[in-house]
């Protein structure tokens, strides 16, 4: 069987990222007992987020989001930017719509056109550690320049993906805020 970048259906609570629609509140500080959580979640382990989307999250991460602005964090104060553990960073569907449009078109040029400059930027992160199984010989060897090689994996990973978080907006029309929580 060909290695997969996993995506687990529901909550892992161990080391992975959590993608949820939610509804929130129009005004006032955001904190966690006034997020209403939709019931469906998937979850991503958080080194192939830091290996293959950290870079789409940031681009995409909008910081004068109303809902961004206003998240509070008792010790912490507000917060700003994109937060790596344990704070909601909230995405319109709208912007997501376009990161997908992205990510499906960066999987068609890593296919097509892998040396695309591009691409140089995406790919920075990219491990062979996470591309294929602890027993192939490139994992063993912790050879990374047998990642375009494993590249199909990242491809199919990025395609998977972006149908699973169209298919959660399309599941959940009763808002149009998705968050992405780290571990």
């Amino acid at each position: 069987m060909d290695f997969k970048i996993e995506i687990v259906e529901g909550h892992d609570p161990s080391s992975y990222f959590w993608f949820r629609p939610v509804i929130l509140k129009e005004s006032g500080k955001i904190l966690w007992d006034e997020v209403i959580e939709a019931e469906e979640e998937f979850s991503i382990e958080v080194e192939d987020v830091r290996c293959f989307l950290a870079y789409f999250f940031y681009k995409y991460f909008d910081k004068e989001l109303t809902y961004n602005k206003r998240r509070y964090d008792d010790i912490e104060g507000y917060i700003s930017g994109f937060e790596w553990y344990l704070t909601y960073n909230f995405y319109t569907y709208d912007t997501l719509r376009d990161m997908i449009k992205e990510i499906l078109e960066t999987a068609s040029l890593l296919e097509n056109e892998p040396d695309d400059p591009r691409l140089e930027d995406i790919k920075k992160e990219f491990s062979i550690f996470y591309m294929c199984s602890p027993d192939d010989p490139d994992y063993i060897n912790g050879d990374n320049s047998a990642v375009r090689k494993h590249i199909h994996v990242v491809t199919d990973f990025y395609r998977r993906f972006a149908e699973r978080l169209t298919a959660m907006m399309e599941n959940n029309r009763d808002t149009n805020i998705i968050s992405v929580m780290g571990p």
